[in-house]
């Protein structure tokens, strides 16, 4: 069975304004879109700019927007047409890659490692393991970007508010039992007053960590408001 398929195209270096190729292809049931566009760039047209590393979900690398929605490709089942796009309110590099290094600058002021006074007493250590649930929903996040695609906090304020990935890494330390450092000047810094906990970043999560619900917890946990 054919396929067709409309691609985002744009490459800063050499195109003015970005604009959309169809491709035909071979669609067979259970293609995933990931699956897709590696047929294309074999096939037909290896100037296509994509990425993906594990192909099973856990990486992050491959998130886009497929029929307008934010998914990750190598989960997202193909469909015999499609309009496939990078995600939004983030740099295009090329094509569908994203530029990942403003975001990953922005990281260095949250201090993501374990801030602790004492060694533990014992080895192997206690942990509390109702206080570590928190800490383990918040590990699934892979950096996927969707929930910065989507977050219109983000889209209308990126210097002032890090967005919801960001401030998920920065849950897992604010919940991990063991660390001791108050965090709250941190997120206060990086705009997590400002998120209107509209839930669209748990909407799209492929991971079900729902942001919104971790981000309204740390506001709790550190009287934010």
């Amino acid at each position: 069975m054919k396929g067709k398929v409309k691609v985002f195209r744009f490459n800063p270096k050499a195109d003015k304004e970005p604009y959309y190729l169809t491709y035909d292809f071979s669609f067979k049931k259970g293609m995933t879109v990931l699956d897709v566009l590696l047929q294309i760039y074999t096939e037909q047209d290896s100037s296509l700019g994509f990425k993906y590393s594990c192909r099973s979900g856990h990486c992050g690398l491959c998130g886009v927007k497929v029929n307008g929605k934010e998914a990750l490709m190598c989960r997202e089942a193909a469909m015999a047409e499609m309009t496939i796009s990078p995600l939004d309110n983030i740099l295009v590099v090329k094509d569908l890659i994203v530029d990942r290094d403003e975001y990953e600058k922005r990281l260095l002021k949250l201090r993501l490692f374990l801030e602790r006074l004492d060694e533990p007493r014992k080895m192997p250590e206690l942990i509390d393991m109702e206080a570590l649930h928190k800490f383990k929903i918040a590990s699934r996040c892979v950096e996927c970007f969707c929930c910065l695609s989507i977050c219109p906090v983000f889209s209308n304020n990126p210097h002032n508010f890090i967005g919801p990935a960001a401030f998920i890494q920065e849950a897992r330390h604010l919940f991990d039992p063991r660390d001791v450092l108050n965090r709250k000047v941190i997120v206060s810094e990086q705009g997590l007053s400002l998120c209107k906990e509209c839930g669209k970043c748990s909407s799209v999560c492929p991971q079900h960590v729902s942001p919104a619900d971790i981000i309204k917890e740390m506001k709790k946990t550190l009287k934010v408001v």
